[in-house]
């Protein structure tokens, strides 16, 4: 009689092993899908995390060389207009003409600029001029799927040395 029960059971439970085969199938399928979607989205991002390090190491490097040519003579940082740092004869240099992209995708620029202190001799937007110190910004600019990005660094530089 036990093993007539045990067949009776089995009899009405057909169909149900084809349903659970698909149940999983579908549930680690499901997984599989998030798991994709996850390593896509992510390789996305570190290709755009990467290119935004190298722009900020690129800005850097332009305030760098403005550091370098101050050092050199405080006299040819001058202020006005668009600057493209570039090397010749092993030194920084600040030429007027775009001298291309870097690594075939950036845009380097540098602006210097005057600055003014108020009465208190701090940093204000206008009051007397300081001619031993400048505004130096340094602008990275690319296009990424479309899309303009751009990384902006500001500092100011003094003529510390007197040169």
């Amino acid at each position: 009689m036990i093993v007539m029960g045990i067949k009776s059971f089995y009899k009405k439970r057909k169909g149900i092993g084809l349903i659970e085969i698909i149940i999983a199938s579908a549930v680690i399928s499901i997984g599989l899908l998030a798991i994709i979607s996850f390593l896509i989205f992510s390789r996305g991002v570190t290709f755009q995390v990467g290119k935004q390090t190298e722009a900020v190491s690129l800005a850097e490097e332009a305030i760098e060389a403005v550091r370098s040519i101050r050092d050199e003579a405080w006299s040819s940082v001058s202020t006005g207009g668009t600057y493209y740092p570039v090397i010749s004869a092993n030194k920084w240099t600040l030429a007027a003409i775009d001298p291309g992209p870097i690594n075939g995708l950036y845009t380097r620029t540098v602006t210097i600029g005057d600055v003014f202190r108020d009465g208190s001799d701090n940093i204000a937007g206008s009051g007397s001029l300081d001619s031993d110190t400048k505004k130096v910004t340094a602008t990275i600019s690319w296009s990424e799927s479309g899309r303009s990005k751009q990384v902006v660094i500001e500092t100011f530089i003094s003529n510390f040395v007197g040169n």
